[in-house]
């Protein structure tokens, strides 16, 4: 059976889990009930469900918790009959006169106050350590649902240090938290599994002002390499029109010349390597030009099967092939009559 042990100064109580009510705490330790919540040995609160039961899935069997909440006002039900000095009230039943009864009654049906629940969560002071926030000190607050937002942590804060300098409350990555409709109300600010950072206003400014500076200095180095791979591409295009006149030509050449023309092997060897396509060894059909490698690679449909399982160039094993092959048009039929050549 699960048995929790709670304290409140010197008195301490092991209960189980079925006695761990607000009602049953309030009346062992003497506050109201209806403020009462609990503290584990991490400081963290811990409060009860709408029907006055603690959860046992916020509770460790055997675990030890602090009791919290408004001290009980007791009063003697007869004023001769002394309340004993250790602090014990002493219970008697009594049969209350008529006009006890219409005052008890008219109590009964006076409109009680409701007192909201106070939370407590766990604030880090920060500072900067090495371009890095390095908690140096942990505060813990306590606050209302209505002071439950950027404004009111931070008024909390500063109150628990004694300081009124500028601060700002920042995540565990140190972006800074803002005041809106996301960041306010108690089921944002009880999580204390979400880490809330003070730091100071002037050391968060330098900080972030340093992140620009650096972001801008990344664009302004890359800005020489992107401008050499457009002129790359510029030169590159520049030169396909003559391939293609020269090979729209030695098309021409060929097919009014067929049986007359011959090649030497080295002749055949260096069109073979021009015109033939690096993976199917065939003419190449629909052909993609790379830049890094400045010449004509591979089919279209070879060159797509081979960037599935690889994205560097054909031929020279470049990086990036995807951004540096272009795919050229209307020199298909001078490969076509290109191709008995090739397979030779």
């Amino acid at each position: 059976m699960d048995t929790y042990t709670l304290f409140k100064g010197p008195k301490r109580v092991t209960l189980k889990d079925e006695d761990m009510t607000t009602d049953k705490i309030g009346r062992i330790f003497q506050v109201c009930s209806s403020s009462v919540y609990i503290t584990d040995d991490s400081n963290v609160a811990i409060f009860a469900g709408e029907s006055g039961f603690f959860s046992s899935v916020d509770l460790v069997t055997r675990g030890h918790y602090e009791v919290h909440g408004d001290s009980a006002e007791v009063q003697s039900p007869d004023s001769n009959r002394p309340v004993a000095e250790s602090g014990s009230v002493r219970f008697a039943f009594q049969r209350p006169s008529a006009a006890a009864g219409f005052a008890s009654q008219a109590f009964l049906s006076a409109p009680r106050a409701s007192m909201s629940k106070p939370f407590q969560r766990n604030v880090f002071l920060a500072d900067l350590v090495g371009g890095k926030w390095t908690p140096q000190k942990t505060v813990a607050i306590r606050f209302h649902e209505h002071e439950a937002s950027v404004p009111g942590i931070l008024a909390k804060v500063q109150d628990a240090i004694g300081s009124e300098d500028g601060l700002i409350l920042t995540d565990g990555q140190g972006n800074e938290i803002v005041d809106t409709e996301g960041t306010k109300g108690s089921s944002y600010w009880k999580q204390n599994s979400r880490k809330v950072f003070a730091v100071r206003e002037q050391q968060f400014l330098e900080m972030r002002s340093k992140k620009i500076r650096v972001s801008q200095r990344d664009d302004d180095s890359q800005l020489p390499e992107v401008l050499e791979r457009i002129e790359e591409v510029v030169l590159a295009s520049q030169e396909l029109p003559e391939v293609v006149q020269a090979i729209k030509g030695l098309s021409e050449l060929t097919l009014a010349h067929r049986c007359f023309i011959s090649f030497t092997d080295q002749e055949r060897a260096a069109i073979k390597n021009a015109f033939a396509c690096i993976i199917c060894k065939g003419a190449m059909n629909d052909p993609v030009f790379a830049v890094c490698c400045q010449s004509l690679i591979a089919c279209k449909v070879c060159f797509d099967q081979w960037q599935r399982n690889a994205n560097t160039c054909v031929k020279c094993r470049g990086e990036n092939s995807r951004e540096n092959t272009y795919r050229v048009t209307g020199i298909g039929g001078a490969l076509s009559a290109l191709g008995d050549l090739i397979k030779d």
